[in-house]
């Protein structure tokens, strides 16, 4: 066998073991987001029974993914901190999709935020926000959903308000009422 044949088949192998590789990254973000509308369907009001009607599969499928989303969550005892992360959870699920309108919330209000008087810690938080906003989209989102401490302090004052729709932000809250149930 030729080394000019060896070469073509190693580098055919890495192509598809690459496009393999974003297909099954794909495909669990795919079954993720599915979990997800189920949740926010039953955090809407709809039964177990009901959304697997509508959806064509069984109830048991529904439950179990239902509770593969809830699992994701961290545990979190205040109903306020439930509530910020789950609308934070919605912004990088955006953030995901399509960064830049989003990004461009968050500057606007950064920028609105600055120009406001505020004690040493809030400042500390905007100047956090604007650096966080200006890197790395993936490092952002690990922020935003961090559950340490600051990363909670930091939701409490977030820049990206008017990032959701009221559709959207109404099914984070209701997700985060329904997952302490």
């Amino acid at each position: 066998m030729s080394n000019e044949l060896i070469e073509s088949l190693l580098a055919e192998e890495d192509r598809c073991a690459q496009e393999s590789h974003r297909a099954r990254w794909e495909m669990l973000r795919a079954a993720e987001r599915r979990q997800e509308a189920m949740f926010g369907l039953q955090a809407e009001g709809l039964s177990i029974r009901d959304i697997a009607k509508r959806l064509g599969c069984s109830p048991k499928v529904v439950q179990d993914s239902i509770e593969k989303a809830k699992r994701r969550r961290p545990p979190m005892e205040r109903r306020e901190q439930r509530v910020s992360w789950e609308l934070h959870r919605a912004i990088a699920d955006r953030l995901r999709q399509d960064p830049a309108p989003i990004l461009e919330v968050a500057r606007r209000n950064i920028d609105r935020m600055k120009d406001r008087r505020r004690d040493e810690y809030a400042r500390g938080w905007v100047e956090e926000w604007e650096r966080l906003v200006e890197g790395d989209v993936s490092a952002l989102i690990d922020r935003m959903l961090g559950t340490d401490e600051r990363a909670i302090d930091l939701r409490q004052m977030t820049p990206f308000a008017g990032a959701l729709s009221q559709a959207a932000r109404l099914v984070a809250i209701h997700k985060a009422v329904a997952r302490a149930t």
